[in-house]
């Protein structure tokens, strides 16, 4: 029964608006069976997916399918900056004191801005957890906007200057990766910007705040929990579901219009023979038109086909030209750590789209837009194959084509039944 009732991963619809704390929290459950462990959130985005679920094919589908690709180029930039950061040296990485909700104490001097810190052991820091970051963000007011004479720390003067006297006082130039976290908030968090992420006002205050006295990752803490949510909850299941169809729009409607013609010529077999004086078991032929019909337009209403599943091939997309093909894929694969992501050694071979600091994410001035928009239907419909090599994948097709062929069985045989059972007309 498992079988004629497994549905595909369902369609997660994006929430309006921005994303609240309730909603980046994680309401969607999508640890459910209709994805495989083969095909996980961590399998992905580590690049351990062959395609079409490989990491650039996921972002291929941000990119060009729901035009949010700037969600994953920060997520992994984030993934190799919480790595680099936690093997910096310790002297470094006490320079940027934890973000707690409020501003570190600082102070004047000679016209640079002085941020104090403690000497602390951050060794047993797990910086990729934003457990271990402190307690909640606290809303971004006017009341962080303090100064030395005016300190709303929650201690007394005479504690105050007590612990002003056990600080270490550095400028907030020379804390780590501090240029590379002023061209992350031009490029991703500061308004207007390239790839400006889908941040709340608060949210965006908040971490803008935060960036602007320590480079500590404890200052990402709320574009971390939303790009994780956002990724792992609706993006990921929806790539999944969108990587099961293996064929182009065309080539669909093309086959529900074939599977629709087998049914009603199964319809016409089965007529023609009741009338006629022919013996009733040749209706029984008519099952082959209705389950074959029945079993394709099934399999078409969740885009696959059958006929480009048993070759285990797939149509290309619109994108894929000849500036990058699947073998790209396979290279990168093999030369690659899927455990460890680093753009250092991956810059010279992923696609632009794939670098940290680019462009917006606007593709419509790319070659391709212009020549498939000039496209034949026909070419469009018969357009070139490539091999899905992904076995997690390959597993979910299979499992909804047997699915549809049992759905057709079921169906069929009481067609076929009460088509035998009429009396014949001896018509002709």
């Amino acid at each position: 029964m498992s079988l004629l009732f497994y549905k595909r991963p369902p369609y997660v619809a994006k929430q309006d608006g921005h994303l609240t704390e309730c909603k980046r929290t994680g309401d969607t459950d999508c640890s459910n069976t209709s994805i495989p462990p083969e095909l996980s959130f961590e399998n992905v985005i580590c690049n351990k997916c062959m395609p079409p679920c490989s990491l650039q094919d996921f972002l291929d589908y941000l990119m060009y399918v729901t035009h949010d690709a700037e969600n994953l180029q920060f997520y992994l930039w984030m993934v190799d900056y919480f790595q680099r950061f936690s093997s910096a040296p310790k002297y470094e990485r006490a320079l940027s004191p934890r973000w707690k909700g409020h501003a570190p104490p600082i102070r004047e001097q000679n016209g640079n801005r002085l941020i104090g810190t403690q000497d602390v052991d951050l060794h047993s820091e797990d910086i990729s957890d934003c457990s271990t970051w402190g307690g909640e963000q606290s809303e971004f007011t006017d009341q962080y906007t303090q100064t030395l004479d005016d300190i709303k720390f929650s201690i007394s003067p005479v504690k105050y200057n007590q612990a002003f006297a056990q600080l270490q006082w550095h400028p907030a130039e020379a804390q780590p990766f501090r240029n590379e976290i002023t061209r992350i908030i031009s490029h991703y968090l500061a308004p207007g910007s390239p790839r400006q992420l889908d941040l709340s006002h608060n949210d965006r205050a908040t971490v803008l705040r935060a960036l602007e006295y320590t480079t500590h990752p404890s200052a990402l803490r709320p574009v971390k929990k939303m790009l994780d949510s956002t990724l792992r909850n609706q993006s990921h299941p929806n790539f999944v579901r969108w990587s099961i169809c293996n064929g182009n729009k065309q080539w669909t409607y093309t086959l529900r219009a074939f599977a629709i013609l087998n049914i009603l010529l199964g319809f016409v077999v089965a007529i023609v023979l009741t009338l006629s004086r022919a013996s009733r078991y040749w209706r029984i032929f008519a099952a082959i038109e209705w389950w074959f019909g029945i079993t394709n337009i099934i399999a078409a209403s969740q885009g696959l086909c059958l006929l480009l599943h048993r070759l285990h091939t797939r149509q290309y997309h619109a994108w894929e030209t000849s500036s990058y093909s699947i073998e790209d894929d396979e290279a990168m694969l093999r030369s690659e750590d899927g455990n460890n992501i680093s753009y250092d050694s991956t810059r010279s071979q992923w696609p632009v789209k794939m670098e940290v600091f680019g462009p917006a994410n606007n593709y419509s001035g790319e070659a391709w837009v212009s020549s498939y928009a000039r496209k034949p239907w026909y070419k469009k419909l018969f357009e070139k194959r490539v091999k899905v090599q992904e076995t997690g994948l390959s597993s979910i097709q299979n499992r909804m084509i047997r699915q549809a062929e049992a759905w057709a069985l079921l169906i069929t045989v009481p067609l076929t039944v009460a088509f035998v059972a009429i009396p014949k007309a001896n018509l002709f």
